[in-house]
């Protein structure tokens, strides 16, 4: 099977548990951001020029069911992604302590980001003190979900032909 059909497929795996499981699991009234976690990890093993464009393709999807105007989130992830493979190939090393430490900082960062993006382009209401305590509760939990997104992405990334 072919990277981007298997992309397609981990999005929409990614989507239909945000919008069926995570509307009613929730921890301290904060959900996961499911797709955020899948940009990151794009991020950090595709690389600057890969991962934005995966980590884009993840926003859009996710904008379909936001409020804001379509590719708020979708330029906010692949922005992130993007620091995220740049800091990777500088100065991060593969251990599972910092990938999962990235996922945790960075998805709290696409939270901050898709704020401040959505209140340039008009939608109020998106600043404030509970967008920190809402980033800060989806660092720690994308963190948590990492170990179980990132063998995912990792298989999702890598084409059949090269193994």
């Amino acid at each position: 099977m072919s990277t981007p059909l298997k992309l397609i497929g981990v999005y929409l795996i990614a989507i239909i548990v945000q919008l069926t499981v995570f509307i009613d699991v929730r921890v301290a009234g904060v959900a996961p951001e499911l797709l955020a976690m899948v940009a990151v990890i794009a991020g950090f093993f595709a690389g600057t020029e890969r991962g934005p464009i995966i980590a884009f393709g993840a926003g859009l999807i996710w904008d379909i069911y936001l409020p804001t105007p379509l590719g708020v989130a979708a330029i906010t992830f692949a922005l992130v992604a993007f620091a995220v493979a740049s800091l990777e190939e500088g100065l991060f090393h593969d251990s599972r302590f910092q990938l999962f430490t990235v996922v945790g900082l960075a998805s709290g960062t696409t939270v901050i980001g898709y704020a401040l993006l959505g209140e340039l382009v008009g939608q109020r209401g998106l600043v404030d003190v509970e967008m920190l305590r809402v980033a800060l509760l989806v660092g720690v939990i994308n963190a948590a979900l990492s170990p179980l997104a990132v063998p995912v992405m990792k298989w999702a990334l890598v084409d059949g032909e090269r193994r």
